[in-house]
This record gives structure tokens, C-alpha cells and sequence, in this order.
């Protein structure tokens, strides 16, 4: 199977160069609207770049392999938090000095509770199943939580962390044609996201990886390339707010995702109560709150020190190293 890495080395540079275009029409569009950072990044472009995580996690519930849809799930949404560490430390100076808007905060405070509940049922062993409709409890709160946050979005106050500078091309074209190679953009980044899905999979499977462990790790890193990309990208431009909008956004997406896959398992749950999602909760979950108590100082005085940014940078990216660490004992 020789052919499998020049596909997949190809996929990747498709996703990147798409991803790339996407942030630029977010900037653009958020610049141009009167519509949020929070509603552009966090559900518009965190949904378009979570299709691949929906798509696999459906996959793996009708196939009954629940194990890689919360090994996916909890992989990708670990990995996304430490691209926020990452981007603390790579734009230090377009960080510090950023404004972040609430919603931002309220995506975090539902991302960490939504955590919390799913690393108590998974460490006692809990399974709490809605009667008549034969749905998992969590399911259920996870989307709850995710309709909760298209309000809190919507009245979001309107924002832009960086400088309205529009340069290249894309400077030139109306607001129309920007809406409308945005939906271009996005329709190639859901195709090629499920190609690399797919490619993922015969590796993982060709060189005999763990389910669990291939999806926490080398599928949860391909699924979040688009983030990866789109918020690299977005940052560049100046735009952190709308960057992390859509990393923070993309966690609670991939919640109401597992919660869909939840539901077409038929044959029990996808939330799992093995050793490694201990792991990956309990990292996850530490995460959500150093990145919260980021957000939360952020707030009270928006011009932070150097020394604070590396501090926090460095301490979200270490849960991600924490629990590789973790899976090789």
C-alpha cells in the first residue's frame, strides 16, 4: 500500500491550503459584518472544521467500535486545547495585548463541565440511561449544552482582536463573493478532511495501533488539521479572539458529536470505561481549566505580561505532553 502516503501527503497540503483560505474569510467577513468573532469561529467555522470528527464517530458507533468514538473525541478535543498553548507561545505579542469576548468563556465553562461529568461516569463506572428513549444522560446534556451556546454566541459582543488589514486578492472581492468561496472552501475541507479520515485508518490499522489509542492520538491529530490550520492562520492576521473561538468551539461541537454517535450505537453507549479514557479526561479536563483561568485573567486586565503568557502557553501544551506520557506506562 505504497500509494497511501503520497494520498495522504497530498490531503494534507490540500487541508492546509484550504484551512488557510477559510480563516481569511472569517477575518474578512468579521471585519466586514456586523456578525461576532464567537459566531464566525466558534459554530460557523468550528462546525465546518469538526465534520471530520462527526463523520468518523458515526462511522465507528454503526461499526461498534465505540472505543476509537471517544478515543477520537477526547484525543481531538485534548490536542485543540494545546493548539491554544501553542499559540500563546509561537504570537506572544499579538496575544498579550488581544481582547477576548465572553462567549469565549461561556464555551469554556460548558466544555470543562461537560468534561468533569464525563470523567466521573467514566472513573465510577456510571451509565445513566433516559427510559423509553434508551439514550445515555450525557448525550443529551452535551447537546442541551450546545443549543444553550448558539444563544450565548449570538449575543456575544462583537469584537476583533487584531487591525483591519486587507491585503492580496481577497482584499479586492465584495462581501458576496467572499460568502460565497467560503462555502466553496468549505464544501473541499469536509471532503478532504473525510479522505484523510479514511487514510488515517488504513495506516492506523497497517501498522497495528490501538484503537483507542490510534484515535486519541493519530486520528485525533488529523481530524483537528483544519483547526490547526484555520487558527494558525487566523492569528497571523491578528485575530486570537475569533482563533480561539473556533479551537474552544470546536471541543463543544465534537461533545454534541460524540452525543450523535451515542445515539446510533444501539447496542450500549459510546462513553467508555477503560484506563485510557481516564487518562485522556483527567488531562482533558485539566486543560479546560488552566485555559479557563487564562480566559478569566485575560478579562480583568486584557494586556498581559510576557512571563503570564509563556506561563500559560507552556502549562496548556504540558496536558497533552502529560498524557503521552501517560499511555506508554
Amino acid at each position: 500500500m505504497w500509494w497511501i502516503w503520497p494520498l495522504y501527503i497530498i490531503m494534507l497540503f490540500i487541508v492546509v491550503y484550504v484551512s488557510t483560505k477559510l480563516a481569511k474569510y472569517v477575518d474578512l467577513l468579521e471585519h466586514r459584518t456586523k456578525v461576532s468573532g464567537a459566531v464566525l469561529g466558534g459554530i460557523l467555522l468550528a462546525g465546518i472544521t469538526s465534520l471530520p470528527e462527526l463523520i468518523t464517530s458515526i462511522t465507528g458507533a454503526l461499526i461498534n467500535e465505540p472505543d476509537m468514538t471517544q478515543g477520537n473525541i477526547l484525543g481531538s478535543n485534548l490536542f485543540d486545547i494545546a493548539i491554544i498553548g501553542a499559540l500563546l507561545l509561537c504570537y506572544i505579542k499579538k496575544v498579550k495585548n488581544a481582547k477576548l469576548t465572553k462567549a469565549n468563556g461561556a464555551f469554556l465553562w460548558m466544555c470543562t463541565l461537560i468534561t468533569a461529568l464525563i470523567l466521573i461516569f467514566v472513573i465510577f463506572k456510571i451509565s445513566i440511561v433516559i427510559p423509553f428513549i434508551n439514550v445515555n444522560f450525557l448525550s443529551l446534556f452535551c447537546i442541551a449544552l450546545y443549543i444553550l451556546s448558539l444563544f450565548t454566541s449570538s449575543s456575544d459582543e462583537t469584537s476583533v482582536s487584531g487591525e483591519l488589514i486587507e491585503q492580496g486578492k481577497e482584499a479586492t472581492i465584495s462581501t458576496k463573493q467572499v460568502i460565497t468561496r467560503f462555502v466553496i472552501c468549505a464544501f473541499i475541507l469536509v471532503f478532504v478532511s473525510v479522505v484523510i479520515t479514511f487514510l488515517s485508518d488504513i495506516i492506523a490499522d497497517t501498522y497495528g495501533l490501538g484503537k483507542g489509542l490510534a484515535g486519541a492520538l493519530f486520528l485525533g491529530i488529523a481530524t483537528s488539521l483544519p483547526e490547526i490550520v484555520s487558527s494558525f492562520a487566523l492569528l497571523r492576521l491578528g485575530n486570537f479572539n475569533t482563533a480561539m473561538s473556533d479551537l474552544v468551539g470546536s471541543c463543544l461541537f465534537n461533545y454534541m458529536v460524540i452525543s450523535i454517535a451515542d445515539i446510533f450505537y444501539v447496542s450500549g453507549t459510546v462513553f467508555r470505561t477503560d484506563l485510557q479514557s481516564v487518562y485522556l479526561g483527567g488531562c482533558l479536563l485539566g486543560a479546560f481549566l488552566f485555559t479557563w483561568l487564562y480566559y478569566y485573567l485575560k478579562r480583568i486586565k486584557t494586556k498581559q505580561s510576557v512571563f503570564t503568557t509563556v506561563t500559560f502557553g507552556v502549562v496548556i501544551l504540558s496536558t497533552y505532553v502529560v498524557f503521552l506520557i501517560l499511555s506508554t506506562l
